[in-house]
């Protein structure tokens, strides 16, 4: 009993001592790839209370040891993702074990899960071969710094075909831009550039600040087709959510423009987020710097926002704007049609909401589309003036099924209402003119559709296969049917997918006869072998074939009569016909390394023909936007937490020179001819270079961006708008494009 009592006595003698050495508080964790869950090495994670730096090891690994009681604010910075802000309470005896995702680029990291389909939001989808996504850090690496403009990064992706440092616009296995279906956060539009209308010379640049997307997505060949009608390839962009956490900003200054995107939680319980970007450009200045010879540019400014709020843990609503205005003005028009000033304004807005039910996942979205341009001559005559408005709502479920079969689909309606009108001038005087030609037309048609497509997936096999139908009020009709599917062997991952596409035309086109309009259609075939080499590298070879039907070409160009040899004067307006049947077939060769650290990036080889037969006129010519041989080539070393250098090479063996010519492209030898498509643009070749540098400090962020456009100062050309002479020698066709272009950016973020 007594050596009980001594034994107890000493145990409660032991507790009561160390109870008087209390715990030295501690602030630990792990830093995250927000995406992949992977560590991040090499971050740097700072105590700004506490002056305390540190970095992550291989594990991602930080910590903070004997700590003071009090609150800290903790901080989080590595190239390429977002800069983190945290608030740390730190109690009495407390160990603090924290994990902390993050997003890359811009990008802010939602701790929230969010279910849903491949409605706009799902990359790698299932059998789709010729398939590419950036990521927020992806686009801001490839937008360069002088044009400032995640379509200029699409431009660098394997497979897609430019040669117009002015344009962007691009082309992906010989169809023209116009055949590109665009989607700005589930609503399709490719009213949202800034450019001139009917300029053919002029550029163009999206009306997006990459700093608020998240994603973009490529789909090339057979794909499914829940957006909408269009002949070619998917583009797929995705409007980046606000923080929920705390207000930032960022503000950006590029070789173009200046930005500022504001951001922050709505309500104290921060059930929602905002997001707001504003941009202001100076590409006039820039580009008459840059090339002295070039008199006219493009000027913008625009904004984008985006609204995000759950109404209930199983209901949201997003509410999303992004508005423009372009200014255009060349100082040396002086002749009766030319192109003074032009004005053009664009507009897009949607509310959607999103219901997640135990059994199924329903979304509605309402979208509102408008356009206003007016073209003027140097005289203050309007050469040219236009509207567009597209209201659409569509409605769309998700529905998985036993056994790993999924259930979708969806209904669309569109109204579309365009107006047009243009006018040609002759000079009366000094300072009059008149009138010669005018055309206007309007239209009114609608649209209803409606898709379906059921999928079925496994560890090693997966298939889907789907449908969509649209009605249209003009009395035409489009089935558009897609079957796609992949099997893994070992390592080794099979792709094929077939599938038919098609694209109404626009209802104010002018055709050089009376026809019956259907839409433009193509049956399309993909097969793909898929395969990992190791080290985060792997390789995959594409066959592609593509029939067309029922093309769009334009018809009354200038050319010689082949039997009087004489010149066939073009007509006023460009005048269409469908008329073109044709064929497409080529080869994607892909070597591409995904990894957080060293060196990641692409090498894209694609080889493709496209050649058309025109069944009215008997006609063959090559494609306009045929390239048989196209290189595109990224890579990226990360050298620390704090840079990164890059480089990015594109090549192409180039486009024809649309039109009847003949000779080379050289000023004096190019004449009219009775053939089209017959001269070839000189290679297209550049190369640009890169090196991103952050400075971190206690509460904020400093990213420095260099670049060095056209390293190697090749000449690089593209067609313009030119003239011919009595004795049909065709001048001013040929453009160069930009020389050798330093330049820098910086982005700050609070």
């Amino acid at each position: 009993m007594i050596a009980a009592v001594w034994a107890l006595a000493a145990l409660l003698a032991m507790q009561a001592g160390g109870s008087q050495t209390p715990n030295v508080p501690i602030i630990k964790g792990t830093i995250v790839d927000g995406r992949t869950s992977t560590p991040i090495k090499d971050a740097r994670v700072i105590l700004v209370e506490a002056s305390l730096d540190v970095r992550t090891g291989a594990d991602g690994r930080f910590e903070f040891p004997k700590l003071a009681r009090r609150t800290y604010t903790l901080t989080v910075s590595t190239i390429g993702y977002i800069f983190v802000r945290r608030r740390v309470d730190v109690g009495p005896n407390a160990t603090i074990d924290l994990t902390i995702p993050l997003a890359e680029g811009t990008g802010t990291y939602q701790e929230q899960v969010t279910v849903s389909s491949n409605l706009g939001s799902q990359s790698k989808a299932i059998g789709v071969s010729s398939q590419m996504e950036l990521g927020s850090a992806g686009l801001q690496d490839l937008r360069g710094v002088a044009a400032d403009d995640p379509m200029r990064a699409v431009q660098a992706l394997p497979g897609v075909a430019t040669g117009d440092d002015f344009q962007a616009s691009f082309s992906v296995r010989g169809s023209a831009f116009r055949q590109v279906g665009v989607v700005m956060d589930g609503t399709p539009t490719q009213l949202l550039l800034h450019s001139v209308h009917g300029v053919e010379s002029g550029g163009s640049v999206a009306m997006l600040n990459t700093d608020i997307l998240s994603r973009a997505a490529l789909f090339g060949g057979p794909h499914p087709r829940q957006h909408g009608d269009w002949l070619g390839a998917t583009l797929d962009f995705d409007m980046r959510e606000g923080s929920r956490d705390r207000f930032g900003v960022r503000g950006a200054v590029s070789g173009t423009s200046a930005s500022g995107v504001f951001e922050g939680p709505i309500g104290s319980n921060h059930r929602g987020s905002w997001l707001v970007s504003i941009r202001k450009s100076y590409l006039d200045w820039l580009v008459r710097k840059i090339e002295p010879d070039v008199n006219s540019a493009i000027g913008f400014v625009d904004a984008q926002a985006k609204i995000v709020y759950d109404l209930t843990p199983a209901q949201q609503l997003q509410f999303v704007v992004v508005a423009g205005d372009a200014q255009y003005d060349d100082p040396e028009a002086d002749s009766a049609n030319d192109i003074k000033t032009a004005a053009s304004s664009s507009a897009l807005s949607s509310l959607s909401w999103r219901y997640l039910h135990p059994m199924a996942v329903f979304s509605q979205r309402a979208s509102f589309v408008a356009n206003d341009f007016v073209n003027k001559g140097p005289l203050g005559q309007k050469m040219s003036q236009g509207h567009t408005t597209q209201l659409i709502w569509r409605g769309d479920v998700i529905r998985p099924l036993s056994r790993g079969w999924t259930l979708e689909g969806g209904l669309r309606y569109e109204y579309l209402y365009m107006k047009d009108t243009a006018r040609k001038f002759t000079a009366t005087g000094p300072s009059s003119v008149r009138v010669t030609a005018e055309r206007s037309a309007t239209s009114e048609p609608s649209f209803a559709s409606g898709w379906t497509q059921v999928s079925w997936t496994r560890a090693k096999s997966a298939f889907a296969a789907g449908v969509r139908g649209t009605d249209r009020t003009s009395s035409q009709h489009a089935i558009l049917p897609w079957v796609l599917a992949e099997h893994t062997f070992k390592t080794t991952t099979v792709r094929a997918s077939g599938g038919r596409s098609a694209q109404f035309l626009n209802p104010l086109i002018v055709t050089s006869e009376p026809v019956a309009f259907v839409p433009e259609s193509a049956h399309s075939y993909d097969v793909s072998i898929d395969q990992p080499l190791g080290n985060g590298v792997r390789a995959q070879v594409t066959g592609f074939y593509r029939e067309e039907a029922d093309v769009l070409r334009r018809t009354g160009e200038d050319r010689v009569d082949p039997v009087t040899g004489k010149r066939i004067v073009e007509s006023p307006f460009p005048v269409f016909l469908p008329s073109l049947t044709g064929k497409s077939k080529g080869v994607d060769l892909l070597l591409i390394r995904q990894s957080p650290t060293g060196l990641s990036g692409w090498i894209g080889y694609t080889w493709a023909h496209t050649r058309y037969h025109d069944e009215k006129t008997g006609e063959d010519f090559d494609g306009d936007f045929d390239q048989r041989h196209t290189l595109n080539v990224f890579a990226q070393y990360r050298l620390s937490y704090r840079m990164t250098v890059s480089a990015k090479f594109r090549a192409g063996s180039n486009f024809p020179l649309v039109g009847y010519f003949s000779g080379t492209t050289d000023p004096e030898a190019l004449k009219l001819s009775t053939m089209r498509n017959q001269v070839r643009l000189p290679v297209y070749a550049r190369l640009d270079i890169r090196a991103n540098r952050t400075f971190t400090f206690e509460r904020s962020r400093l990213t420095l961006f260099v670049e060095v456009m056209n390293l190697l100062n090749r000449d690089n050309f593209r067609q313009s708008d030119g003239t011919i002479r009595a004795n049909l020698d065709a001048v001013g066709f040929v453009d160069r494009l930009l020389p050798r272009v330093p330049s820098a950016g910086v982005l700050f973020e609070f």
